[in-house]
């Protein structure tokens, strides 16, 4: 398995960036959100549990080149607004935002994206921004939660009414007492309004389960994509040209 260092995209130079896009090397970009989880869970729950899971995927996909973009740690959370702490953004923002952090990486040479959310309410937004991008840069961008590929073994792990990821529960108190313990009130865990479920019932088991099913799962889609065309055809294809002929529309 790959070390840490070699995957983050921080810890690369302008010298080696480009060879990497020369590899074809896959960028995850995870976004997240800083918002209220109970009063058991820090804010930046979903920050804790997406940038591990790429981080891990990225290390699992020993085959493939990876790189992983610094976390974006605010997502769309108005619905949590009157909860203390809770910090939201505009769609319009984050597609924007998403939008200029993707040109910067294709105009580097990257041509395959992917934007992994750890938080549930970004999941329209990034897919619509992922779709946008697509067309416009002319390049593999897909958008999506990371439990998304895991749903079936989450559901098989998970006790409780909630066999989701849900907010603030059990899935999630789980993954964060399993990846720091002291990070959770485990006194004041209890099903408060705001949350989806009972967190008293997580345990750290479950949650390294959970967290393992997740990175396993997008390493394997990591792997996938990789393994595509760097660019797909995006348009119509004229009658007498083949698709590497198609126009693309320029970045």
């Amino acid at each position: 398995m790959k070390e840490l260092r070699e995957v983050l995209w921080s810890e690369r130079t302008r010298e080696e960036i480009p060879q990497w896009a020369g590899k074809g090397a896959v960028v995850v970009m995870p976004i997240a959100s800083t918002e209220q989880h109970g009063q058991a869970l820090p804010l930046d729950t979903d920050c804790r549990t997406v940038e591990y899971v790429s981080r891990r995927a990225a290390r699992l996909a020993d085959d493939v080149p990876v790189l992983v973009a610094p976390l974006i740690p605010y997502g769309i959370s108005p619905h949590h607004m009157r909860f203390a702490g809770t910090i939201s953004i505009s769609v319009t923002t984050l597609i924007d935002f998403l939008g200029d952090i993707c040109r910067s990486i294709v105009a580097h040479g990257f041509a395959k994206i992917v934007l992994l959310s750890g938080h549930g309410g970004n999941g329209d937004t990034i897919k619509a921004a992922a779709l946008e991008l697509r067309h416009r840069l002319g390049c593999q961008i897909d958008a999506f939660c990371w439990w998304d590929l895991a749903s079936a073994e989450i559901d098989a792990i998970t006790e409780g009414p909630c066999h989701t990821i849900g907010h603030a529960g059990e899935a999630e108190a789980s993954c964060v007492l399993a990846l720091d313990p002291e990070a959770v009130r485990c006194e004041k865990a209890g099903w408060v309004e705001g949350i989806s479920d009972d967190p008293a019932i997580a345990t750290p088991e479950k949650g390294q389960r959970i967290l393992e099913a997740g990175a396993q799962a997008l390493a394997k889609y990591l792997r996938d994509m990789a393994a595509r065309p760097a660019a797909p055809p995006v348009g119509i294809v004229r009658a007498g040209t083949s698709p590497a002929e198609t126009p693309r529309p320029r970045p």
